[in-house]
């Protein structure tokens, strides 16, 4: 085993790591955990759905979950072990699920962290796998070790995360200080519950805003629809995808061609997609199915409720 051990969000920040000439072996943990159901289950269950889900999306020949979690539980013996994980909803929720299970399996000797929302190198930071070799490389000196205030703070959110009742995630949002970009990571999940009036989640809003401007090219829509205005939660191909899918299931969008007039009524509030088509999507442990109730968050007040 070797002395150090970093692991990091995806396979590009990994290549940019392993080009920087660090010490120390690099392991990838990067299931996507905004994406599909994550309940409080046994490992092999935890497994069992999350690539149960991932098949549903296509995606049986990727990386089975368990693989992410071998590699880190091969950190055993390590004397450091590095995180690579930045401020998005992405990452801050693999974050946490890292943390809870080394807090469960055993801490390492040092458990420090490279974490950051801004690069005085890119106007617009997006993420770690973005960065040159030398970038990543001079971020390695300003390592920080996590406290154990932030590991308590990421085994509540997970529990909070992984509950089928989402009410103590607006708590937690003014309660966690330790990780610096949890709360901020926990509150974009809150907005990806439909809001109060026209039942879409903040991204279906900005993906169907952006097709009614006139955006129909897939990479324009998620620059302008996402990575500029959305820092804390940059889609990927995948998540448009699923979001297009889903719009055009509704009848509110004919892919990225248009806005049908149902969906221009749903943009402005005029109808209810709960009670108009139903919705069946999972956030966290909270499963959002059917015509209502279904828990809701309001992003002015910062409250849930079910409606």
């Amino acid at each position: 085993m070797e002395r150090i051990v970093h692991i990091c969000n995806g396979d590009s920040t990994a290549d940019g790591l392993s080009l920087a000439d660090l010490p120390g072996d690099i392991r990838v943990w990067a299931d996507a955990l905004d994406q599909g159901p994550l309940l409080p289950v046994s490992d092999a269950e935890h497994y069992r759905v999350r690539n149960e889900f991932w098949r549903s999306r296509g995606a049986a020949a990727g990386r089975d979950v368990a693989e992410f979690d071998r590699a880190v539980d091969d950190t055993a013996g390590a004397e450091e072990v590095i995180l690579w994980y930045e401020h998005d909803l992405f990452d801050q929720l693999a974050l946490i699920r890292l943390l809870s299970r080394f807090a469960r399996r055993g801490l390492p000797p040092q458990l420090t962290i490279v974490s950051i929302d801004r690069h005085p190198e890119r106007a617009n930071f997006l993420g770690l796998g973005e960065l040159k070799p030398e970038q990543l490389a001079a971020l390695w000196p300003r390592r920080t070790p996590l406290s154990r205030d932030a590991i308590d703070e990421a085994i509540t959110a997970w529990i909070a995360v992984t509950a089928a009742d989402p009410r103590a995630l607006p708590y937690l949002t003014r309660r966690i200080k330790a990780l610096p970009f949890l709360a901020g990571a926990l509150e974009r999940q809150l907005e990806e519950f439909p809001d109060p009036t026209s039942g879409l989640s903040r991204t279906e809003r900005q993906i169907l805003a952006a097709i009614a401007r006139g955006i129909s090219d897939e990479a324009a829509l998620v620059k302008t629809a996402s990575h500029d205005i959305d820092p804390r939660y940059p889609i990927t191909d995948t998540v448009l995808a699923h979001t297009l899918a889903t719009l055009a299931k509704c009848g509110f969008a004919e892919g990225t061609a248009a806005v049908t007039p149902l969906g221009r009524q749903a943009l402005a509030g005029a109808i209810d997609r709960i009670a108009e088509v139903g919705i069946d999507e999972w956030r966290g442990g909270v499963h959002l199915t059917g015509k209502g109730p279904v828990w809701r968050w309001d992003s002015r007040e910062r409250k849930l409720f079910e409606k």
